[in-house]
């Protein structure tokens, strides 16, 4: 995204004067220095994690803490865990909202809330947890200082198992029938079956929770401009959209599901959306493939009457030739699981989108994922030929009132290839959003972005990004609060904005271009190898890895707080005593196990694969055993230490993108036919493959 309106001030900062931050939100002296817990409150949880929020008064100079514990439910010995994060400390959201000086028009703000906010990461799906947080300061803690609860990750949505069963074939199917059947989707699940310009959705026929409605193989597409033929494989005449209005519960949704007979194929028929889920609440799609329309998944879009879809499973479907796969703009969106997808976008497969230069020009495609709200799963999908890919929904506001928050949200595992501007924006988060494990190639502009994040924290842990951003920015930092990011690998230096307040930031491994000159977009002299900021003073910068073959003046620049530094080298940096006290140089790509440099985007012909490269550090790697060891985070080190990057020297991949075998070698023959020239910008659109 290019830069908001929206934005957070914070202390001292640039967007907000110090004089207007000194002060709490009524204007009233700064508070006490001792700290009284409030209200806590558990985030709603998903399938790996648990997120926490627990408000203060007090600690006026900011130095408590909030440690935290955990175990299963019936375990005896707890486990140590990442502290939370302090929220709030004067921070003043604003929505951008009248003209900037206009008498009775001062933009609106929220005051963050003082507190703490974090989570718990990597956990068992469908398992109780006790939890154990305590807030200590040195200058006391009045009231209940230790709090004990328990809670539970979410189970992976599953089709209910005791409800009646539908069944729907395609237009001009001959053969036997199971019954009951059904004419088309819409006919199963809303009980009344379009044709012409009747497309009545209110029916006592209408599928009840824990219903499921088997699809039987076959082309379902209809000519949607045809009166009298619209209607027979899907929706209505003109629109062909599959507006479902029937809706499930928790536990029992109404599933939509292949009857396992054979490729099912929904054709939009270029139509502007395929399904609106607006208007029904736990729906599942399983094993079905999407294409030719813009929008695959319409959920809502922010502020609509009655708006937020809840409980939407897309999982193990194929959808290509989109605008969009996911949108859910709506912050009353809830618990949607979004996993085990192919989603490929209109854009060009085999190059960058040749109208498209990064955060600027011209897409035929949006995001494959866009969400608002609380407690989504977006895991193990492929994802190629968007604009932005995975993202949260910028517009999400902090003011709880205004009912648009984003919090609670999981990306994780995600293979992501070819993004014009951002591979995973966090745009717009309130706080606890992780994102985890995903693997990103070939991008034009900044790889991963928050801008703003209001509270936060955010977590950036083990991602991979490679040819990017002209090899110059791994983060887009324009503003936010409590950014975690641990353990990721870069093929970029980080150059970029100091819009940061709490940062803390090790164990991650940066390997842009050995000239850094190159990448000095403003001209004049060598740009840095390092150059951001946080404006919090208790920011952290260690144990990270950065390429960096040949000293010059300002090669590292970092502002912390009041404090600025500016070095030749890392080890200079060090001796200045403030950051990267452990960080570690290396000169070229020979630490990986089979990496060239890659070109960083610079050309828009040029793609990589992902098969084709391996960033696992080598042995003996300077990178190897130089981490620093997080609790609950990286324990499981093989060596003496924790790796500085996203992998374990020696160590198995993750799985990224489909866990199901018949998708991955979907996606595996996909990248084969891009190599060898089948599928390219200038063919019509080749369908993903699917082995029968």
């Amino acid at each position: 995204m290019t830069r908001r309106i929206v934005f957070v001030a914070m202390t001292g900062w640039l967007f907000c004067g110090a004089s207007c931050l000194a002060q709490d939100a009524t204007g009233a002296a700064p508070r006490g220095n001792a700290t009284k817990p409030g209200e806590l409150i558990m985030d709603p949880p998903t399938l790996i994690c648990l997120g926490f929020m627990w408000h203060i008064e007090g600690d006026a100079n900011v130095n408590a803490v909030c440690s935290v514990q955990y175990r299963k439910r019936g375990e005896t010995k707890w486990r140590d865990y990442l502290p939370l994060c302090r929220t709030g400390k004067g921070r003043t959201a604003n929505y951008g909202m009248g003209k900037s000086g206009a008498a009775g028009e001062a933009p609106m703000s929220y005051p963050i809330p003082d507190g703490f906010a974090g989570s718990i990461l990597d956990l068992e799906p469908d398992t109780a947890y006790e939890v154990k947080l305590q807030i200590s300061d040195p200058e006391g803690v009045t009231g209940e200082a230790v709090r004990t609860l328990t809670a539970r990750t979410r189970p992976e949505p599953k089709p209910f198992t005791g409800g009646q069963v539908r069944h729907v074939y395609p237009p001009g199917y001959k053969g036997e029938k199971e019954e009951p059947s059904y004419f088309s989707i819409i006919h199963a699940v809303n009980g009344f079956h379009p044709w012409c310009d009747n497309y009545q959705t209110v029916s006592p026929y209408r599928a009840h929770p824990g219903t499921v409605v088997k699809v039987h193989a076959g082309l379902y597409k209809s000519d949607r401009f045809d009166y009298r033929k619209s209607g027979g494989a899907g929706g209505p005449w003109l629109t062909g959209l599959l507006k479902l209005v029937a809706g499930g519960e928790p536990g029992k949704p109404i599933a939509i599901v292949a009857a396992g007979d054979g490729e099912v194929i929904l054709d939009g028929d270029g139509g502007h959306e395929l399904f609106d889920v607006r208007a029904a609440d736990y729906l599942h799609f399983e094993e079905l493939t999407i294409r030719n329309t813009f929008i695959a998944f319409n959920a809502g879009f922010q502020g609509e009457r009655g708006g937020g879809a809840k409980g939407l499973t897309v999982k193990r479907c194929k959808i290509e030739n989109v605008g969009y796969g996911v949108l859910a703009q709506d912050g009353r969106s809830s618990d949607f699981y979004i996993a085990d997808n192919i989603i490929i976008g209109k854009n060009a497969p085999d190059q960058f989108h040749p109208t498209a230069s990064g955060a600027s020009g011209r897409s035929a495609a949006g995001y494959a994922v866009n969400l608002s709200g609380t407690g989504h799963v977006v895991c193990h999908n492929y994802c190629a030929q968007f604009w932005d890919t995975i993202n949260v929904f910028t517009n999400a506001v902090a003011d709880p009132a205004l009912g648009q928050q984003a919090l609670a949200i999981d990306f994780y595992n995600n293979d992501i290839h070819n993004t014009c501007d951002n591979f995973i924006e966090a745009d717009g988060s309130m706080r606890n959003v992780r994102v985890l494990r995903n693997r990103c190639f070939n991008c034009i502009a900044t790889p991963l972005s928050w801008q703003p994040v209001y509270q936060g924290p955010v977590y950036w842990i083990r991602n991979i990004v490679y040819n990017a951003a002209g090899g110059k920015q791994a983060f887009k930092a324009v503003s936010g609060d409590n950014i975690i990011a641990y353990h990721n690998t870069f093929s970029c230096h980080w150059t970029s904005y100091e819009g940061t307040a709490y940062g803390d930031f090790r164990n991650n491994l940066f390997a842009g271009p050995a000239q850094a000159s190159e990448n000095n977009r403003r001209g004049g002299g060598r740009a840095p190898y390092l150059k951001t900021g946080c404006s919090d003073g208790r920011s952290i910068f260690d144990y990270n890895a950065y390429r960096a073959p040949d000293t010059f003046d300002g090669a590292f620049q970092l502002k912390i707080g009041d404090k600025k530094y500016s070095a030749a080298s890392l080890l200079e940096l060090a001796k200045q005593g403030g950051p990267e006290q452990h960080g570690v140089a290396f000169n070229d790509y020979s630490i990986f196990v089979n990496a060239a440099e890659p070109n960083h985007a610079k050309d828009k012909n040029i793609l990589y694969h992902a098969p084709d490269v391996d960033l696992r550090p080598k042995s003996g790697a300077p990178v190897v055993d130089a981490g620093c060891v997080l609790p609950g985070v990286n324990e499981d080190f093989a060596g003496a230490a924790p790796d500085i990057g996203a992998y374990e020297a020696g160590q198995p991949l993750p799985i990224y993108g489909p866990r199901d075998p018949g998708l991955q070698q979907a996606v595996a023959q996909r990248i084969e036919d891009i190599k060898a020239g089948k599928i390219t910008h200038a063919s019509p659109f080749q369908p993903i493959g699917y082995p029968q």
